[in-house]
């Protein structure tokens, strides 16, 4: 069973550009590599702007300790590191389970209408 982990972070507004880019190239591909999913990735654009929220999926709790070990030991991360120190105000780190009502997320499907012009439907 899956335990999600909600990560959100108070940037400083003009680290927010860097603090991206260090996540895209080094981050999520060592954390995907060691089966991280990537469920969400977002920037707030209403509250404290420059937030961001990740929402990832894991295998257990264990797999969280598993993962930063390796991303601790990659050579990338010392720099990782030092953009994290320069930009990252502060860090909330949640563990959920998920909500009896979530399910996996669904396509629309797709009806047609008289004019057979395809028409979204919700299932």
């Amino acid at each position: 069973m899956s335990v999600y982990l909600h990560v959100t972070l108070e940037i400083h507004a003009a680290g927010l550009g860097r603090f991206l880019a260090v996540m895209e190239e080094t981050a999520v591909p060592v954390l995907e590599r060691e089966g991280w999913r990537l469920a969400g990735a977002f920037v707030q654009r209403t509250g404290r702007l420059g937030n961001v929220i990740d929402l990832w999926e894991l295998d257990d709790f264990q797999h969280y300790d598993r993962a930063l070990k390796v991303l601790g030991a990659h050579p990338a991360f010392p720099a990782f590191k030092s953009v994290l120190e320069e930009t990252v105000i502060s860090e909330t780190v949640i563990f959920a389970d998920a909500a009896s009502y979530m399910h996996p997320r669904r396509e629309p499907e797709v009806a047609t209408t008289g004019d057979h012009k395809p028409t979204p439907q919700l299932a």
